[in-house]
C-alpha cells in the first residue's frame, strides 16, 4: 500500500473536517488511567501513531502525558498544529514504518492506524513497537475488529489463519485503500511472544446511524513490552 496515496487520502478527509467537531474517545481515559498507574504521566516520553488533527492527542497531552505525534497527513498536523501551537514541536510528519523517534519512547499509543495494509503489515507495525519499547513499555492499541458489517463497496483481498481478512474499498474516503480487520487469536499470535497483557482485548461496538446498516467493532487493548 502506498504512504503516499494514504496521505492524499486522509489529507482531503482532514480538509473536508474529519474529526473536527467529535469528541474523544472513551479509550482516552483508559490510556489515561493506565498511564497513571504506571507513572508514565509526566516526565516519561511516549509516542502516538496517526495522531491526525488532535481528537485523541490532544485530550492526552492536556491530561500530563508528554507524547510526540506522528501523522502521514501534513494537512492534519498543519491544523493540530494551529489549534495547539505549543505543541507543534512535538508533531512529526512520516510512516511509522520508516519513524526514529527523536528519543528513546516509554510507550507507544495506536488508535485506529496499524489496520492500514494488508496482515504483513500488521505485522510489521507490531515489530516496528516491539523494536522501540525496552521492557516494561506500554503499548495501547485500538484497531478493526473481524466481527466489523463493512457495508460500503469492496473486495476482500486476503483471509489469514487466525480469522482476519483485509479488503480494498471501492468507493468512499478509503477507495484505492486496503484495510484489516484483525481477529482475537490474530491478536494473541502476534503478542504472544514480546508482550503481556495489561488490559485484554476487548471489543467496542458502534451501531451506524441509520439509514446506514450494521456495525463497526474496534479492538482496544494495553500490552506490556516483556
Amino acid at each position: 500500500m502506498s504512504d503516499d496515496l494514504t496521505a492524499r487520502r486522509w489529507d482531503a478527509e482532514y480538509r473536508g473536517g474529519r474529526y473536527a467537531a467529535e469528541s474523544p474517545l472513551p479509550f482516552v481515559d483508559t490510556i489515561v488511567d493506565v498511564a497513571r498507574r504506571h507513572g508514565l504521566v509526566g516526565e516519561a516520553v511516549g509516542l502516538y501513531v496517526g495522531c491526525g488533527n488532535g481528537r485523541n492527542y490532544v485530550p492526552l497531552a492536556d491530561a500530563g502525558l508528554s507524547l510526540y505525534g506522528l501523522d502521514v497527513s501534513a494537512e492534519a498536523l498543519r491544523q493540530l498544529a494551529a489549534r495547539r501551537p505549543e505543541l507543534a514541536t512535538r508533531l512529526l510528519h512520516g510512516s511509522f514504518r520508516d519513524l526514529e523517534p527523536p528519543i528513546p519512547v516509554a510507550y507507544v499509543v495506536a488508535i485506529q492506524v496499524f489496520q492500514h495494509g494488508l496482515a504483513a503489515a500488521g505485522a510489521a507495525y507490531f515489530d516496528r513497537v516491539a523494536a522501540l519499547l525496552a521492557p516494561g513499555g506500554l503499548f495501547f492499541l485500538r484497531v478493526n475488529s473481524a466481527a466489523t458489517q463493512v457495508v460500503r463497496e469492496h473486495t476482500v483481498i486476503e483471509r489469514g489463519e487466525h480469522g482476519g481478512f483485509s479488503v480494498r474499498y471501492l468507493d468512499g474516503p478509503k477507495d484505492g485503500l486496503a484495510i484489516h480487520f484483525y481477529a482475537r487469536a490474530e491478536l494473541e499470535a502476534l503478542t504472544r511472544d514480546r508482550f503481556a497483557t495489561v488490559v485484554a482485548p476487548r471489543e467496542d461496538i458502534t451501531h451506524r446511524a441509520p439509514p446506514a446498516r450494521g456495525f463497526w467493532a474496534q479492538w482496544e487493548a494495553v500490552y506490556r513490552r516483556c
